[in-house]
This record gives C-alpha cells, structure tokens and sequence, in this order.
C-alpha cells in the first residue's frame, strides 16, 4: 500500500476515488439483494438482473475511469488454481440439471474475482480504509431499516416478511461490524457496531454471532502484535477473566442465551444435529463420491438434496459442484490469500486495513461451515472475502515475507523494513 500522499504519483491520483467505488460497490449489492425481491418474481428472474448489475458495474469504472482495467497478475501457482477452479466451474455446467443458471453463476463469480484483483491493484491503504467506512455506514443504515422494516417481536429478524433469510442479514451484519473497525474514532465506531450487533442478536443466528466474535478478536490480535504488545499474556488475562465470569454467572447466562438462540428447542436446540444440518452435510457429501471428479455442477447441489434446501456448508457445497480438482484449487487461494494477510496486517500504515480484512476472512470461513457457500458473490461479505484472498503479486519469494513468515511460526517480534511501498508487495513508511 501506498502510505502518504506524498508518494503518490500522477497515475496514482486518478484512482483517489477508488474507495468511494469500492464502498458503493459493497453496499449496492446489498441493497440490490433488497430491491431484486418481489412477490411477482417465482424464477427469480428480477433479482439475479439487479444482482448482477450490482456485481458487474465497477467494470465501467475500471475500463473507462482511467484506472488499471487490467489486474496486476497473482503468482504463477496462484494463476494456475484459479485456471483450475475456473475450468472446473465451467465444466461442471455441462452436467448440471440448470445448465444456464450453472453459467451465469460461473460468469457472475469470475467477474466478482476479476473486480477483487482490479480493487487489489488500485487500492491504496487510505482508499481502502475510506470504502469500508463508507460500505459500513451505508449499509448500516440499509440494516437497521430492513429490521424496522422487517421485525416481528417473537420471530428471527427476516422471517416477518420472508424478504430474505436470518442467516443472510446475519452474514452481511458480520462484514459491516467488522468493516467498522476501520472507523479510528471510538465513539462513532460503536455508534455504528452496537446496533448491528443488535441485528445479529435479532437474526437468532448463532454461527454469525460467534464468527462476529472470533473476527474482532482475530483483528485486535494483529493490531497488537503489529505494536509488539504481548498478546499471549493478554490473551491469558482475557480467558482468566472469561472463565471465572462463567463460573460466578453461568446459569444466568445460559438461560439468557437460551433465550436469544433457542439452545433447547427440538428444532434448533444444541440436541438438533447443528439444526438438522448433519443430514444435510451426509447428502452432500453423497453428491461428491458420485460425481468426484465434474462435480454436479456450478450453484446446482440443491437440484439434488431432498433432506434440506442446500448444504448448509460451504466446503461441502464446493467440492460437491466442482469437484475434487476445483475444490483443492479453492483451498490454495485460500490458504495463500490468510497468509499474505497474516503478513501484511503487521505493517504500520497497511497493517490497519489488512487486519480487518484478515479478521473477516477467519470469520468467514467459520461462517462457511455452516453457509451454503464458499465462493460467492451474492453479498458484500462473500465479496470482502474475494478481495481479502485474491491479492497480486508473489508470496514468499521476497524476504520481508520470508524473515516475517518465520517470525509468525516463532513467536517473533523484529520487524524487517523493506522498501518497494506497493500494495501488492507491503509497504511501509521510512
């Protein structure tokens, strides 16, 4: 990233508006998610229209803005996992019993993933900072009027008018909460994370509180080891605290989670198989050992399932569609995408952003255990997730991500300063 005004270049200062593009971006596909829906619309034809005008258009802004239109290229090993889950997307619709659907969907997420490289290529950290203050408070204000909208005392926020889901209003809450990091002022940025967190509470959704949980940990951690804080003993203090807190007032608060998350009802109690997901995850895994290799084709298992509506698990979704080749090519991106994060998180200037998106790509993978989908971009926070792990450049070959990498496995806290301040490579403030 690119840390001060100062060491921005002509062809830099054309993009100054990239972050107000990114945060318009993230919240119009929500907002599209919103007004795609009508009672009218059986084939969801409607909705799939605006959804993907709200993906697509950044492509616009990018071809003719003056702006880079083509990414900077990822590392050779990152290039051929993306060929391999694209190619594997791609064949698998030629099995799929909604063959046009299957291609749409492999168009619309290769498009998703192509805008996640352009965004990583222009972005600079005071442009990425910028559009996740403005993704959060947009789409903030977009939450709380669906919930006044929406709720029904007694009922999941989403189920008083079936406009969409709990589970997808409590996925997108979780983005917005933890975008809302990026807000430094303490006061406004609790103004915008408590009543979301209040959304999610409403949702009944217990991964997504949890996963909200987790990411916000996950983001402190790498914010204080980026200040060489002795987060162990932090850490330490922390759980000591938790645990004798549990102890002294456990049965209070079992009952008052009882009474947010139904932990003793029959249908989604903690004796409900994860709310009868295990059935599902059983089905799905069938899908796969038939079909291993085409996999039953792109946004296509629920064709299939008869114990539920969809897998109720991201991994299991995609290697049922996709097949074991595209599935292995998914994990590489991840994994490459959390280390690279890992990394970058520690810098003084970049470190701020790369945390929260660090913080929410663990989040997310915690989410996709128990979500339909791994790679997606229905939703701001599927879409987060892609600019998170698709990051140009190399991994590994310089040696500040070497000296650093060793540094993550050791326990180590020297930082090594390098030089070039490009995004794509860290960047860091002589």
């Amino acid at each position: 990233m690119i840390n001060s005004l100062d060491d921005w270049t002509d062809g830099d200062a054309v993009r100054s508006h990239v972050g107000i593009v990114l945060g318009l971006w993230l919240s119009g596909v929500f907002a599209a998610s919103l007004g795609g829906w009508f009672e009218h619309d059986r084939d969801n034809t409607v909705a799939m229209g605006f959804l993907g005008a709200a993906v697509i258009w950044p492509l616009w802004y990018f071809a003719f803005g003056r702006a880079q239109f083509i990414p900077r290229s990822m590392s050779f090993g990152a290039m051929g996992a993306l060929v391999l889950f694209v190619l594997a997307a791609a064949l698998s619709c030629i099995v799929s019993p909604v063959m046009l659907r299957s291609i749409g969907y492999v168009g619309l997420t290769f498009a998703g993933i192509w805008l996640a490289l352009q965004f990583n290529s222009a972005l600079d950290a005071e442009q990425c900072e910028r559009g996740m203050k403005l993704f959060a408070v947009l789409t903030a204000g977009l939450l709380l009027t669906f919930a006044w909208y929406d709720y029904t005392p007694g009922k999941r926020l989403g189920t008083g008018r079936d406009v969409l889901n709990p589970n997808t209003i409590a996925l997108v809450s979780t983005s917005v909460m933890l975008s809302a990091m990026a807000i430094r002022t303490l006061v406004l940025r609790l103004t915008v994370m408590a009543p979301i967190a209040a959304v999610i509470v409403l949702t009944g959704s217990r991964a997504a509180a949890i996963a909200a949980l987790a990411g916000l940990a996950t983001i402190v951690w790498r914010r204080l080891r980026a200040k060489q804080r002795p987060v162990l003993l932090l850490a330490a203090v922390g759980l000591a605290l938790a645990v004798t807190v549990t102890i002294s007032y456990g049965d209070v608060m079992y009952e008052t989670l009882d009474r947010m998350y139904a932990l003793s009802t029959a249908d989604r109690g903690l004796g409900s198989g994860a709310t009868g997901r295990i059935t599902a995850w059983k089905s799905t895994w069938e899908l796969f050992a038939r079909n291993p290799m085409l996999g039953v084709g792109f946004r296509a298992h629920e064709q299939y399932l008869k114990v539920d509506t969809s897998a109720h698990n991201g991994y299991l979704a995609t290697l049922a569609e996709v097949g074991i080749i595209g599935f292995l090519a998914v994990l590489y991106l991840v994994v490459r995408g959390l280390r690279i994060l890992m990394v970058r998180s520690r810098e003084p200037e970049a470190g701020f952003t790369n945390s929260i998106l660090f913080g929410l790509c663990v989040a997310y993978l915690l989410l996709a255990v128990f979500e339909r989908y791994l790679i997606n971009v229905g939703n701001p926070t599927s879409l987060l997730f892609l600019v998170g792990i698709m990051r140009p450049g190399e991994m590994g070959s310089s040696a500040l991500e070497s000296d650093e990498l060793r540094q993550e496995s050791f326990g180590e806290s020297t930082l090594v300063e390098p030089t070039a301040p490009v995004y794509g490579q860290g960047s860091w403030r002589s």
